[in-house]
């Protein structure tokens, strides 16, 4: 049986989690620029969307990105980064989006 302190902590814990939006299997984002930034945690995927020019690449659990051998000299972004504080924005770092490009989730 539980004690009343470990039910009280155990509720608290359950409480603080509930107000944590949960984070996203796939989503879309526009960046400034006309860019486009998809992703699919599921597959591991990532797409980007540069005027008319498409990338398609791969990214671990903590975001980082790798692309095909192929495209290493388009200077393309190395991670993403997705606040839990505002699951609406996302930013991209490394290649074309520098120190940081500021995007927004594309409505559903």
């Amino acid at each position: 049986m539980l004690s009343p302190a470990r039910l009280s902590a155990c509720l608290l814990a359950l409480a603080l989690c509930a107000c944590q939006p949960p984070q996203r299997i796939q989503a879309s984002y526009h960046c400034e620029d006309q860019i486009l930034f998809r992703f699919d945690r599921r597959t591991q995927t990532v797409e980007i969307a540069r005027g008319d020019e498409r990338f398609q690449g791969y990214m671990d659990e903590k975001g980082l990105l790798t692309w095909p051998k192929p495209l290493a000299g388009k200077s393309l972004p190395d991670s993403f980064y997705i606040s839990r504080k505002t699951p609406d924005q996302m930013k991209l770092y490394g290649g074309f989006a520098g120190t940081g490009k500021v995007c927004a989730l594309d409505p559903a």
